[in-house]
């Protein structure tokens, strides 16, 4: 007994350790070691939760956490780090009991930046604006608190407020909230028709970020000819070669400009990941045009 004693001492020490030291999936070890050889014991599993947590392990935090709360049901800092493992499981309205239960924390930008992104999700968009104006108060250079607000203004047709919080965001250093927000007046533009807008919004993005392989592709897609389009797909799937929607485009744009033979790569790697007919027949026609003639059978029957 005083030999497991011993163990159990030496692993809680060595998985603090591990957790100062960022080495999360042997904290997760350590502490299911711990939990196994201790299961009445409930700090263990808060702590199993947060390790997991720490480690991107979302589902295990969860059911850490559930655990732990069987014990005590009000705990604050547990309720609020299993809502914010739901949200980012993208399961917002499983969250928000957990939400609920953690408001002693509401004056934190901690609690404030789970439950807006839960609210908002959950389409309960008059307490996002509440908890994003909250947080953005709490914290003026945060651009997920001034883009949440923005979205949450939108939703409550509060066109002057969702501008005002927008030219926050656009004021602050370039963000993935303000490339997200710039994509989507893009596609917006898009949408009605304003495709030399889209282009202008487009550019901006690629001003800011040159590889940035979504807007690289869908500018691509408002060229007038294949040849203008080409050097776009090009730069996209250069940027990230599984984007295999951008190798499909890249392939059809160079079937299109008459050069079949250098269609047949990114064809054939769009059509493995992809397994859509019309990339199959696309492909079948560059392998045509690079003498590839059994290859093109092959291909020509899987696009029907």
């Amino acid at each position: 007994m005083i030999w497991l004693l011993v163990l159990w001492l030496w692993q809680g020490d060595a998985a603090k350790e591990a957790m100062l030291r960022g080495r999360y999936t042997e904290a997760v070890r350590l502490y299911q070691q711990m939990v196994k050889a201790n299961p009445q014991e409930p700090l263990l599993r808060f702590n199993l939760g947060l390790a997991q947590y720490s480690a991107k392990q979302y589902a295990g935090a969860v059911a850490s956490f559930q655990n732990f709360l069987k014990s005590q049901p009000s705990h604050p800092q547990a309720n609020l780090l299993a809502a914010s493992s739901l949200v980012k499981l993208e399961k917002a309205c499983d969250a928000m009991p957990f939400v609920k239960r953690a408001e002693a924390l509401a004056a934190s930008a901690e609690y404030l930046s789970v439950a807006g992104p839960a609210q908002l999700e959950c389409l309960d968009y008059t307490a996002a604006e509440k908890s994003f104006a909250a947080w953005a108060r709490l914290e003026p250079l945060n651009t997920r608190a001034w883009y949440g607000l923005g979205k949450a203004r939108v939703e409550l047709q509060d066109e002057a407020g969702a501008q005002e919080a927008f030219a926050r965001l656009s004021s602050l250093p370039y963000s993935g909230e303000l490339r997200q927000l710039e994509i989507e007046i893009a596609r917006g533009l898009v949408k009605q028709k304003r495709v030399a807008e889209a282009r202008e919004a487009y550019g901006r993005l690629l001003a800011q970020d040159g590889a940035d392989a979504e807007a690289l592709f869908e500018l691509g897609g408002l060229q007038e000819t294949a040849e203008a389009a080409l050097p776009h797909y090009e730069k996209a799937v250069a940027a990230r070669p599984d984007f295999w929607i951008a190798q499909a485009a890249l392939g059809r744009a160079l079937l299109n400009l008459g050069r079949g033979a250098e269609a047949v790569g990114p064809l054939e790697k769009a059509a493995a990941k992809l397994n859509e007919k019309s990339v199959w027949a696309a492909l079948a026609n560059a392998y045509r045009a690079a003498g590839r003639g059994a290859d093109a059978r092959r291909a020509l029957l899987k696009a029907r």
